[in-house]
């Protein structure tokens, strides 16, 4: 074990003085990834990410970036393990050992383009960030060590800000295999962001209506929830212009037939466009719905349940942390409800065109989508106006007939693959096996 430096002494996690892993910094390097703390095998070693989870990152994930070790600087929050255990600081000590060890040893070597945070101490290392991390998670921070900065817009870095792209700890696969998911997609999406690719500006909003409802929009509303009463709804198109309309500008538009309208969770949205233009005669569709013919899952409450697929979630800020080209603004209801309202809108368009590009590689994906998960909208909405009469009994036991099925194959498949993949989507698997896992 290497001995700590001077620097380290007064720290809370000084202990024998001994177990110091310092950063493995390259001079020069586009990407800085920055971790938790060592491991045994670190702090035997004196060298971060050696053990399991570095020489999972370096097999795995270094490909995603097209890397090897030594053209990419490696870190820890932590430089040395807490009384030589894989326990973090307790929490009455965690802050402050987390800010004597950055500023005795955290340092960005020049050329870095950006940084990644690999779990909850890292993104609060480099960003700031103490709350909220899972809803931060695929997004990016601006780089403001031990100190987060005010988020009162959707944020997107200049040409002299570092990106810190928020993730998981690659050790949470161990604890949920089916994370990967969305850890490979952020690590894919690093390039981009080193490149000022991802996040893009945010575009202009438009605060009136537009002349005539456009033929493809991106539909989205915020209401009271106790009253559901309209507070101001928000339109975007392929092309990213975007409106935002407060409700008492509200009028009726008029709209081409055939036109489309995409909503994210479209039955609490549809009976505010009806009010705005007339719905018989478009095409409406749901990002909701269509993720979860794609992907599947349930969502992490319901993981207990013995028939529960992989936990995927289908909320719009995980669509937006997937597909959106725009930062975060799910923080923003508050603080800016304009952005916030305008970013509901970009970040539905935004998931509805990524998601046609997986339904293009999955034609029977697409086929579900469009006979049997789409035609539910109107049935829904009419049971919610006035109730449907079903037979219960045969639908609880068909319910039950295709759970059991489901659940049968979902075990063969995770036996066969090594880790509890989705199985929505054959085309899904074989992309995620072939191309991005590259196991043949």
């Amino acid at each position: 074990m290497l001995p700590k430096p001077k620097s380290c002494e007064g720290c809370p996690a000084y202990g024998d003085g001994r177990g110091f892993v310092p950063d493995e910094l390259v001079e020069g390097a586009p990407l800085l990834l920055m971790f938790q703390n060592p491991g045994d095998a670190e702090e035997e070693q004196g060298k971060p990410l050696v053990g399991r989870t570095g020489q999972m990152m370096e097999r795995s994930f270094f490909p995603l970036i097209n890397v090897q070790r030594g053209e990419v600087s490696l870190g820890n929050a932590f430089r040395c393990r807490w009384q030589h255990t894989n326990k973090l600081p307790p929490p009455d000590k965690l802050r402050s050992t987390l800010e004597h060890c950055t500023r005795a040893h955290h340092r960005v070597p020049s050329g870095t383009q950006a940084i990644l945070a690999s779990g909850e101490v890292a993104a609060q290392a480099m960003t700031g960030l103490a709350a909220d991390f899972s809803g931060w998670r695929g997004y990016a921070l601006p780089y403001s060590p031990g100190r987060l900065k005010a988020q009162t817009f959707v944020w997107a870095p200049s040409s002299t800000e570092i990106p810190v792209l928020v993730t998981y700890h690659l050790a949470f696969m161990f604890r949920d295999p089916s994370a990967q998911v969305p850890l490979k997609a952020d690590w894919k999406k690093l390039l981009r962001v080193a490149r000022r690719e991802w996040p893009r500006p945010f575009p202009r909003v438009d605060t009136g209506p537009p002349d005539a409802w456009p033929a493809v929009a991106a539909f989205d509303t915020e209401f009271t929830r106790e009253t559901k009463t309209l507070v101001r709804y928000s339109l975007s198109t392929p092309e990213r212009a975007v409106w935002v309309i407060e409700a008492d500008e509200l009028t009726v538009l008029p709209v081409a037939p055939g036109s489309q309208v995409i909503m994210h969770n479209a039955v609490v949205d549809i009976p505010h466009l009806e009010r705005i233009i007339p719905i018989s005669s478009i095409r409406l569709d749901d990002t909701m719905y269509a993720h979860a013919v794609l992907w599947g899952g349930r969502e992490p409450k319901d993981r207990d349940d013995p028939h529960g697929g992989v936990a995927f979630s289908h909320t719009l800020n995980y669509l937006g942390s997937l597909y959106g080209q725009t930062n975060r603004h799910k923080h923003l209801d508050r603080m800016n409800p304009v952005q916030y309202a305008a970013g509901d809108a970009l970040h539905t368009m935004d998931s509805w065109l990524g998601m046609q590009k997986e339904f293009d590689r999955d034609q029977a994906s697409r086929r579900v989508y469009e006979d049997f998960q789409r035609p539910l909208l109107p049935l829904i909405l009419a049971h919610r106006a006035k109730g449907l009469r079903v037979n219960q009994e045969r639908v609880k036991s068909s319910l039950q007939e295709l759970k059991e099925s489901q659940h049968g194959i979902t075990l063969q498949a995770h036996a066969t693959i090594g880790w509890p993949i989705n199985l929505n989507s054959p085309a899904q698997v074989a992309h995620w096996l072939y191309d991005v896992e590259r196991a043949a």
